[in-house]
């Protein structure tokens, strides 16, 4: 008698995130693993037709800021709806374990400057109630959501939980302290923390200007962490160097490539294309690939279109955010706030304040107004690697208009809720060549979608569906990317990096973490905003087509581009 599953999914092209070629074939799902591929496997409680569509493991996202909505909310947006089945928080050193009652205040501040989530909305959703890591850990052992979570044990944290104020005065560790932190290191590996995050980004800092306090870490603090991750057998180290200023950047990853090469523990860093230094991240490829030919771990971790922010007159900020007629307007709910601003009266008096303030019309360009070239509208269907053509100082050159006129009658577009993308990181080129020859490299891996932060100015979490839909089928202006190598980028690179091996790929004994993607639908719509975090908080979202179905755990949790309402979704501790 054949054997009946609880799901099949019939006739699809798989792809298994090995790297390998698609093949046809149904996947069998049996207690949440994977428990046959191959032709006519058998009957299914549950069955899907995935004939045309191709068949892939569930996507795993290793950058995120979620720590806090784990703690209120399930449904994880705006990764959710992107395929990803499992995320990865505590990035950059910052989170909210492990943390006392008396540095509570702190933590938020350094979230809210750091990350852009508004310390109103964290003070709202937190639940509090833990206090070391493991506390936290446990916590999220209770909840549900829509995708699983991981979590990084946050470097700034730990500082602040072992040196009190002198680690956010950016004091030295001294030995003793060092010692403390690689004992509460090991204690949260072994509670379930897939690695630890830190950052050395001077400009990551609270909105008082207090540094983040990982910055002020040692080689011989990192080392100490390190050991401790080494002792439990398990763990990378996250970290984001100065990429902003060379020749720092290379010595800091250099730093962390002795202390990977020292403890055997593999490193991943941000890697992007900055404006004031645009070959600097070729020089910090060289350093990463002479230590992986010396036999350390470090992988690069790159994002597949430009960083930046996206303006509209929703977002926290923009072009006309400090003109003072704006700001009498400001306040007005937003449909009545968009009746204000079509009046050309309006109009005029926010764009003639905003030039003035950058010095004129024939002025010295200063501010934002110096990245003019880096500004385009953004349209119904966004586009990430726009031309120069596209920017709105070409816009104005064809038209007679100023640059700040443009961006107003962008943002104005659809009712109010239109927008125009600043491409500030990974586009000093005016295209993405660069993040093509970072996302080449082999150890790479893909990441620093950043969901849950800076909730109204970017949503990169849909970076999985620009690497699906661009860089496999529409790119124009250059090479793309093989379907076999971006699917395996966006599964088992990452689920290896962090010890996830359970999952990533489609075999049997596997995870049964599936996406079912109409390929020749798969597309982003425009952001926008909607308004449900605690206390009435804003975030932007971004809607997809072309994901047919998203499980996880075997369970669907998105069909045709809506939730099911399922939560299969779990804190995961690496075995």
């Amino acid at each position: 008698m054949a054997t009946e599953y609880e799901l099949v999914i019939r006739g699809g092209s798989v792809l298994d995130g090995t790297g390998a070629e698609a093949f046809d074939a149904d996947v069998a799902v049996a207690d949440g693993r994977i428990a046959a591929i191959g032709k006519d496997v058998g009957g299914g409680r549950e069955q899907l037709d995935a004939t045309g569509h191709l068949v892939t493991p569930g996507f795993i996202d290793g950058h995120s800021h979620l720590d806090g909505n784990v703690t209120w909310e399930q449904e994880l947006k705006p990764n959710s709806g992107h395929g990803v089945t499992t995320t990865v928080m505590g990035n950059c050193g910052v989170g909210f374990a492990p943390c006392r009652e008396a540095d509570r205040q702190f933590v938020v501040a350094l979230m809210e400057g750091v990350e852009d989530i508004p310390a109103e909305v964290l003070r709202a959703g937190l639940p509090w109630g833990w206090e070391s890591y493991p506390d936290y850990m446990e916590l999220l052992s209770t909840r549900s959501f829509d995708m699983d979570v991981a979590g990084l044990l946050p470097h700034s944290c730990l500082r602040v939980f072992v040196m009190g104020q002198r680690a956010i005065d950016g004091e030295p560790a001294s030995a003793a302290d060092i010692d403390a932190m690689s004992e509460l290191t090991h204690e949260a590996m072994m509670a379930g923390a897939v690695g630890v995050g830190s950052t050395r980004l001077d400009g990551q800092k609270t909105l008082s200007g207090i540094p983040a306090p990982s910055i002020a870490a040692t080689e011989d603090e990192l080392m100490g962490i390190a050991r401790g991750m080494e002792r439990a057998g398990r763990g990378v180290l996250q970290i984001a160097p100065e990429f902003n200023v060379y020749p720092r950047a290379e010595e800091e990853l250099a730093m962390v490539v002795r202390v990977a090469q020292a403890t055997g523990r593999p490193v991943t860093y941000s890697l992007k294309q900055t404006n004031g230094h645009p070959d600097g991240w070729k020089r910090l490829l060289e350093i990463t690939r002479a230590a992986n030919a010396d036999g350390a771990d470090v992988r690069p971790m790159v994002l597949g279109r430009p960083t930046g922010a996206i303006f509209s007159w929703e977002c926290s900020v923009h072009r006309f955010v400090h003109a003072p007629s704006y700001h009498r307007l400001a306040e007005l709910p937003l449909d009545a706030r968009v009746v204000e601003l079509k009046k050309p009266e309006v109009r005029a008096a926010i764009v003639e304040e905003t030039i003035e303030s950058e010095g004129g019309h024939g002025g010295k360009r200063s501010g934002y107004s110096k990245l003019y070239d880096l500004f385009f509208p953004i349209g119904v269907v966004p586009d990430y690697e726009p031309t120069a053509e596209d920017s709105v100082t070409a816009i104005a050159g064809r038209t007679g208009e100023h640059p700040a006129e443009i961006i107003y009658d962008a943002m104005m577009r659809n009712d109010g809720r239109g927008a125009v993308l600043l491409a500030s990181g990974n586009y000093a080129s005016g295209n993405l060549e660069p993040a093509l020859e970072m996302m080449r490299y082999e150890r790479s891996v893909l990441g620093l979608a950043d969901a849950g932060a800076h909730c109204t100015i970017i949503c990169d979490a849909s970076a999985p569906t620009t690497m699906m839909s661009y860089w496999v089928r529409d790119r124009t202006l250059g090479d793309r990317l093989p379907l076999p190598f971006v699917v395996k980028q966006l599964t088992w690179d990452t689920a290896d990096l962090f010890g996830l091996t359970d999952r990533g790929t489609l075999q049997v004994g596997k995870r049964a973490d599936i996406n079912v993607i109409d390929a020749a639908a798969i597309g982003l719509r425009a952001p926008r905003m909607e308004y449900d975090l605690p206390a009435g908080g804003r975030r932007l979202v971004q809607d997809a087509d072309g994901y047919v179905a998203t499980y996880v755990d075997g369970v669907a949790v998105r069909r045709d581009g809506a939730a099911t309402g399922a939560l299969p979704g779990r804190l995961v501790r690496p075995a």
